[in-house]
């Protein structure tokens, strides 16, 4: 395998951008950081696909301008007098994480990324900003719910997996929002999410799945076929998988801290998430089904005098009771 150094320095400056937003205490230094890790990912943005100068372009313009609130943000927070810079640096910070109502970027970005990058971005490259967000004070109830409406309503007219992925992301978002202070829970729940977008991401890679109707031709072993049905309804949320737990664990939370009314809307938008997530497992489960059907009507005599008998037993009981 072809080793790219190039992409390895930048990711280890990434990285450090990172580090040094998550861990300084002036608003500079988080700033800097956070620029350190912009300028590194652009370059790590290159690829093969025809539109990903398009992508890098529009990456650097949101993210340019995201920077730009929160410098404004904290030059007004060092300004005497009342001024609501709240809004201005929590309005960078979600750009910056492409939360709704700020996430059609992001839309129109992945569509140039490589899977690996595209994981990257969705992943490694909010840590920060949410870190941030979980230093502000003020409550986001209606943002998250207007949030998890979007993504799951908006998901299901979807044919890419890759936006697909995103709205799912941007849904997650939603339940790390809602215990942003609980520093250990949101981090486990990112946690987890991260590594079953990783195997969902891995499973692009490997069956060179770009569209959902890609699965229907995807010629797999059963085994392959049950590990992709099983993330699949993982990544729906569908107990008593790895995602369920987690969003189980959100939903603990929110019913100790007496959120009713935004726990509700959780749930409904959680379960148009995961129909959207059964419809997929269905095409492949029907796929899978129809392919075995014809192999055992390949195999043999009794095969084919088997499956007959099974499709014709209905015909022949209704004719039964027709004549009685």
């Amino acid at each position: 395998m072809k080793i790219n150094l190039s992409k390895i320095l930048f990711m280890i400056t990434f990285m450090i951008g990172l580090l040094i937003s998550i861990s300084s205490n002036n608003w500079i230094l988080i700033w800097c950081g956070l620029e350190i890790s912009m300028m590194s990912f652009i370059p790590m943005m290159t690829s093969n696909l025809i539109i990903t100068a398009e992508s890098t372009i529009k990456y650097f313009i949101v993210q340019s301008v995201s920077s730009s609130l929160l410098m404004l943000g904290m030059m007004i927070m060092i300004m005497k007098g009342e001024y609501n810079y709240d809004y201005l640096v929590k309005s960078s910070l979600l750009i910056k994480m492409g939360v709704a109502p700020f996430h059609n970027w992001v839309l129109t970005v992945v569509e140039g990324m490589t899977p690996q990058i595209m994981f990257i971005m969705l992943t490694i490259n909010k840590v920060a900003p949410i870190t941030i967000m979980s230093y502000m004070l003020s409550s986001m109830i209606l943002l998250i719910c207007l949030n998890a409406f979007m993504s799951s309503i908006m998901s299901i007219n979807q044919n890419s997996v890759k936006k697909l992925l995103t709205y799912s992301s941007i849904m997650n978002m939603s339940f790390v929002l809602i215990i942003i202070k609980l520093n250990l829970m949101w981090t486990v729940y990112f946690f987890m999410y991260s590594i079953l977008l990783l195997m969902m991401t891995t499973l692009m890679i490997n069956f060179s799945v770009i569209y959902i109707n890609q699965i229907i031709l995807t010629n797999n072993k059963v085994s392959s076929n049950i590990l992709i049905w099983m993330i699949m309804l993982s990544m729906g949320g569908m107990p008593p998988l790895v995602g369920f737990s987690i969003k189980y664990m959100v939903l603990q939370a929110m019913i100790n801290t007496k959120m009713y009314l935004t726990l509700s809307i959780m749930i409904l938008t959680s379960l148009i998430m995961m129909m959207v997530y059964l419809r997929m497992t269905f095409i492949s489960m029907m796929n899978s089904s129809i392919s075995l059907k014809i192999t055992i009507f390949n195999m043999n005599y009794s095969s084919t005098m088997m499956l007959i008998i099974n499709l014709s037993l209905i015909p022949m009981i209704l004719l039964m009771k027709l004549l009685n």
